[in-house]
Formats: C-alpha cells, structure tokens, sequence
C-alpha cells in the first residue's frame, strides 16, 4: 500500500508539474508572441493591395456594452473605448444597453443616467434600455444587437458586432488592433479579444483582500496562460478533427460578424453561461475564432463572498451543458456523433476541470504529509510564487506595469494566490449542493443569478 502511494503520489507530481510548466511557459513567451503577432496582422492589413483597400474601407466595429449596476465603472470603461476609437484607422460606434430592471428615475443616479450622459457628449454613441424579464449581459447585448442590424449601417459581412464589459479598459491600441485582425484574417464570422482581471485589485480591501486577489491573479494567469493560446489553436486552418474549431468563448471581447450574429441569433437567454453555449454551436458549425493579439484589463470581484457568487454562477452555466441536448434538439439531430463528443468535451474542460482543479493540490499536500516527502507539496507553493512573478512581467513587457509591491506583499501574494487555488472550487461545490437540494432547474439557476447580482452589488455601492 505504502509502495503504491509513492508510485501515485509522484505521478500526480510529474502529471501535475508538466501541466503547470506548460502554463509557465506560455506566460513566458506570451508577450513576445503578442508583440509579433501584432505586427504580423498590422503589416497584413496595411497592404496596399485593392482587396485589403476595400475591406480595410468597408469594416465597421459597432461596440455594444450590456451595463447593470455599472454607475462607479462606466465612465472609466466609455472613455477608455473612446480614446481607442479616436486613435484608430477604423469607423467604430458605442451602444450602452441598460436594464428597466435597474432603479431609475428622475434623481436617480442609475447606470441609465451615467451612460446617457455619455452618450450625449460623442457622436456615433447610442444608449438604449433593454425591457427583458430577466436583467442578463445575453438579453442586453441582444438588444444592442438588433438595433445595429436596424440601423443597417453597412455590409453585415463587413459589420462587427463586439461585446463589451461595462468595467473593461481598452488597451489604446485595441480598436486598431481588432480591426486589423479582422481585415488580415479575410473578415472571419469570429474573433476574440482577451484580458487581465486586475483594473481593480487596489481597491481590494478588508479582511479577505489577498485571497480575493489572489483570484484575479489566478484568473489573469488563466486567461493568459491557457485561453489564449486555445483561441490560437482553435483558429487554426487545419484543425478539421472531430471536435472543429471551437467551443470555449468569452463574452467580453468577442466580436461577431453581423450576419453570423443574426443568424445564430445572438446569445441564448436560456442558460447562465451564454458564451460557453455560443460556441458550443459555433463549434457545431465549424466556425473558427480567431484570437485578437491585444490584452485589456477588466475589473474583478472585490470580497470574497463576490468571486465566490461569481464561479459559482458560472459554473451553474457549465454544467447547463448536460441539458444542451433538450436547448439544442435540432443541432443533436443534425449531427449527432459531433454534438455529444463536443458535450463530453465540454463537460471535460469545463464543469470537471472546474470543479476538480485544486483536487491533485491537496492530494499532493496530504500525500507529502502522510509519506513524510515534503518536496511533494512544493509546487502548488512554486506555482503560486511562478504565476504572480510571470503575470506582472508580462503586464511590464507589455507596457502596463503594475504598481511595485511592498515587502509584505512579496509573501502575501502568493500565499493569496495559494489559498485560491486549493479553495477555487467552493462555488462549483455550492452549486451541485443546490442541485442535490432542488430538482427545479429554472428555479436554482434564478436563485444562483440573483445571489450573484447581490453580491455583485455589494461591491459597487451605488
């Protein structure tokens, strides 16, 4: 028995090891890979060829931002966007969706308020009020959506439509550099654009600060180390097996094609995990999604009770999965073998690997406990020290260097970031429990957005 502990113990340790250098490595190189794939799709759309002209001349980037409960962040988001705009070589508008769901009113200091103040001030700025049941970034960029197709401004296979985080910065290059994408790519039905989520880890304060930090830290090193490079692959021309290009989106920073928008008919109101389910039929349709290289930054939950709420929310998307085969019945019929691999894929990537990430972490950490072999419980302590030294020379190379840490703060990041990543799971955890408890699936999945929006609320006093 004993022999047999050693022989798992350090399997999961090398298993564990290969994973995370991979990541390590990724972070590594990321920068120098942004930089030159930047150049590349810059030097592709400044060709002077007729073709690149007309298309170069034909995008339209319209940029709709679902906003509730935005009023602190949506100054900072809008004019952030504007400036890129501004910089940028490509005809580019604002649409602020707002919710009737948020209090507003005469006197009301509401998101509403903030965006139609904005909006009066720039030309090409639009704010609307979307009226669903349900206040939801799927019901609100669908509205934006719509009304850009009414609007019927231009070519819907030359007209994006690009869905935007009311509590995003953009990069001063992103405007540019997602146009460019865009024209050098041959106008793709999909792009994505990804980011870091620390725009607000200074405001971070109380009793649970670093833990909630180091969240944004470990969803920075995820977006950075993983997300990346999968919309990279997921792009590319020979990937034709039997899963297609793509099912793993964001929907912050995914620009859809009009005409692909329209036809799919935006994001499903359905299910919590609208981008997830959006690729999951993209992937059906074999339509790739070509990764952006540009990073922004985008806010992140500021207690531990709110990230808490907001993985278990997205979680309660993910495993929406095992019901893809009753929200999706003609996508199952059509092609059967193909849409229950994609399933298994997703349920794999997910909802398993959500929920079962920090499982080897502490059976390496009991393991080195129980067989007396500390080094077994050394790399989630050097993952955590790795992933906050790797993000913020990235954000340096970058041209976005972080504020210097103070010398405390040289142990109580990665002991911030260690903590999340043995404990990520707690929200997952608390969702299958609801679903242990309630057979009502509508019920839970309204009850898990509206502890969301709660807490989400707590960390934007209005």
């Amino acid at each position: 028995m004993h022999t047999l502990l050693v022989i798992v113990s350090f399997s999961v340790l090398a298993a564990m090891a290969a994973r995370n250098g991979a990541f390590w490595l990724r972070m590594w190189r990321q920068p120098a890979v942004l930089k030159r794939e930047r150049a590349e799709v810059r030097a592709a759309a400044a060709a002077s060829d007729p073709a690149t002209r007309r298309a170069r001349d034909a995008i339209q980037l319209h940029y709709v931002i679902p906003a509730f409960q935005e009023v602190e962040s949506l100054e900072k988001t809008f004019l952030a966007l504007r400036q890129s705009i501004e910089a940028s070589s490509y005809h580019a508008t604002i649409t602020v969706v707002t919710s009737v769901h948020e209090p507003h009113g005469p006197g009301v200091v509401s998101t509403h308020t903030v965006a139609q103040a904005l909006c009066d001030r720039f030309a090409d700025a639009t704010c609307l009020m979307d009226r669903s049941d349900v206040p939801s970034m799927a019901a609100a960029f669908n509205t934006g959506m719509r009304d850009v197709a009414r609007r019927g401004s231009g070519d819907a296979e030359r007209t994006y439509v690009v869905v935007y985080n009311g509590d995003s910065t953009a990069a001063p290059d992103s405007v540019q550099a997602l146009g460019d994408t865009l024209v050098a790519r041959s106008c793709p039905a999909a792009a994505q654009i990804n980011f870091l989520s620390l725009r607000n880890v200074d405001e971070i304060t109380g009793p649970g600060r670093w833990y909630t930090v180091g969240a944004a830290y470990y969803q920075t090193r995820w977006a950075f180390g993983f997300e990346y490079d999968l919309h990279r692959r997921n792009s590319a021309a020979h990937r034709q097996g039997p899963l297609g290009h793509s099912y793993h989106l964001k929907g912050h920073g995914l620009a859809l094609r009009l005409d692909t928008a329209l036809d799919v008919g935006g994001f499903s109101t359905q299910t919590p995990c609208e981008d997830l389910e959006l690729g999951f039929r993209l992937a059906l349709r074999r339509v790739p999604v070509h990764v952006v290289p540009v990073l922004e930054d985008t806010e992140h939950p500021t207690t531990a009770a709110a990230v808490t709420a907001q993985k278990r929310y997205w979680y309660s998307g993910m495993v929406d999965v095992l019901q893809f085969h009753w929200l999706l019945p003609e996508y199952r019929a059509a092609q059967p073998l193909r849409f229950e691999l994609s399933r298994l894929a997703s349920i794999y990537r997910s909802a398993g690997c959500f929920l079962l990430g920090p499982v080897p972490y502490w059976f390496l950490v009991a393991a080195a406990v129980v067989l007396g072999q500390p080094a077994l419980a050394v790399l989630p302590f050097l993952n955590a020290a790795l992933s906050a030294y790797l993000i913020r020379r990235a954000a340096g190379k970058l041209g976005r260097p972080l504020p210097p840490l103070r010398p405390a703060e040289y142990v109580l990041l990665p002991v911030g970031i260690l903590l999340w990543s043995l404990t990520r799971n707690i929200g997952p955890v608390q969702y299958l429990w609801s679903m242990v408890r309630s057979s009502d699936r509508q019920g839970r999945l309204r009850a898990t957005h509206l502890r969301h929006l709660d807490d989400d609320t707590e960390k934007r006093p209005v």
